[in-house]
This record gives structure tokens, C-alpha cells and sequence, in this order.
């Protein structure tokens, strides 16, 4: 076993530690690790990451339902469009997309480097949100139908093309559907994510995607290890500083991927 791939199963474990200690963001830094310690074309390590996303969320999500927070009507409403929207993305569109996204003159731009590219764009806005907390809304204005359904399509093939950012995305969209308590919309928010993830999965085994099982097994079983001592140690750890520390981290990170995908050298 090579030095980085040791690195990289730490990761695991310390990915997952977060998401059991922050209830999110693990997922999104998982997909570098699985690109640059292992060599997981990025397409690849999407899928991998909701498979990943389903085991560690389904452990929370368990609770949730036992303790009576998952608001049922609202995961249906926000539920249902992006559950399609996220199998049409991993069952058709996202192998269907080019190997060669983009070319103009000497720059050209790959698939893999477009995932890249969007995740890092995402995990830039969430970790300035973890760094920079807004203040959270008293009220939160309810919103059409025809908005909600939209904005869940959307959210859908969002997390579908790049396996990661569910959970973030869809509280906002909860809370525009049913009035709620914060750590509700959390809770369903979670069981969203939960169901998400397993389906988008079941779209890349549909599609007949080569998948490294013993890999993938190792790796998932080492990020459900780290989820549960976040969980065992949540309540010992201070929750705003270790937000902040990992946003810092994130950003890092996602700097790391574009400087590496389109800085040295163009392809």
C-alpha cells in the first residue's frame, strides 16, 4: 500500500468524523481524497461518495424517525422531483456527458475536471457559510409549489452530477414548505439525503458503472467509523470552532482542486 493511499483511508475516517460531529460536509471533501489519493476518475468518485453519503446518513436518519423529527409532508412535497431528477442524472446524463467537455484554442476542459470544477465552487460558498455564518431567518416566507418543484429538480441533478451537497441545499427548500423548528427541517433534511444518495446509486448500478467493491467497502466502513465517534464525541467537542476550523479546511481544499485542475497546466 503506497504512502498516499494510507493518507487517503485517514481521510476517510476523518471525513466522517466530521459529518458525525457537524451533521454535514463530510461528503463533499471525500470526492478529492477518492480523485487524488486513489486515482478515482471524478465521475467515478461521485457515485462512490453517495454510496458513502447513504450509509452515514441512514445512521442518523434512524434516529431521527425513532425520536419523531422527520416531517413526512415536507419530504414528500421536496422529496419526490429530486429523487427522479437525481436517477435521471446518475442512470443517463452524467455518463453521457463527453469525455472532452469544452475546447477552445489550447485550453481544454474534460468532464472530470468540470465536476471538479463545480464541486470546488460549491464547497467554497459552503465553507464561507461555515466560516461566515449568516444569521438564521425568524421567519422564512412560504413559497409556490411550482418554485419548490423547480428548485428540487435542480437541487436533484445538482447533487446527482456532483455526489455530494443534498443536505445543505434542501433545509433552505424545507423550511419554505412547512413552518418548522430548525433541528425538523434538519431531520428530514437528512432523511432527504439518506434516500437521495441510495437512489443516485442505484442509477450508476443500473448503467452498468465498473465498481471496486472491495475498495469502496473499506472506504465507507472507515467513514462510518469516523460518523460514529462524531456522534460519541458531539456533545464533549466546541461545535462553532470546529465548524469554523473545517470551513478553513474546505475552502483549502477547494482551492487545491482548481489550482491542480487548471492552473499546472492547462489541458
Amino acid at each position: 500500500m503506497e504512502v498516499v493511499h494510507i493518507f487517503g483511508y485517514i481521510g476517510a475516517l476523518l471525513t466522517g468524523l466530521v459529518l458525525g460531529l457537524l451533521g454535514g460536509g463530510g461528503a463533499a471533501v471525500s470526492i478529492p481524497i477518492l480523485v487524488y489519493a486513489f486515482g478515482v476518475e471524478a465521475s467515478v468518485a461521485t457515485g462512490y461518495s453517495l454510496l458513502i453519503v447513504t450509509f452515514t446518513a441512514l445512521l442518523g436518519t434512524v434516529q431521527n424517525i425513532r425520536l419523531g423529527h422527520v416531517r413526512y409532508g415536507a419530504l414528500v412535497k421536496c422529496g419526490l422531483p429530486a429523487l427522479v431528477a437525481i436517477y435521471v442524472m446518475r442512470r443517463f446524463l452524467i455518463h453521457s456527458i463527453p469525455t472532452v467537455f469544452l475546447s477552445a484554442g489550447s485550453f481544454t476542459l474534460t468532464k472530470n475536471s468540470f465536476i471538479l470544477f463545480i464541486l470546488s465552487v460549491f464547497m467554497i460558498i459552503v465553507a464561507r457559510n461555515m466560516i461566515w455564518p449568516k444569521p438564521s431567518a425568524a421567519d422564512v416566507k412560504p413559497a409556490p409549489y411550482w418554485w419548490v418543484l423547480i428548485q428540487s429538480i435542480v437541487i436533484g441533478l445538482f447533487t446527482g452530477l456532483v455526489g455530494a451537497g443534498g443536505g445543505f441545499l434542501l433545509i433552505p427548500l424545507i423550511l419554505s414548505v412547512e413552518p418548522m423548528e430548525f433541528r425538523y427541517a434538519t431531520a428530514t433534511s437528512l432523511a432527504l439525503v439518506t434516500l437521495n444518495s441510495g437512489i443516485g446509486f442505484i442509477g450508476d448500478l443500473q448503467s452498468h458503472q465498473h465498481i471496486d467493491w472491495s475498495f469502496l467497502g473499506t472506504f465507507a466502513v472507515l467513514s462510518v467509523a469516523g460518523v460514529l465517534g462524531g456522534i460519541a464525541i458531539a456533545n464533549k467537542v466546541d461545535n462553532v470552532k470546529l465548524r469554523r476550523l473545517f470551513g478553513y479546511t474546505m475552502m483549502a481544499i477547494a482551492l487545491y482542486i482548481l489550482i491542480r485542475e487548471f492552473a499546472v497546466p492547462f489541458r
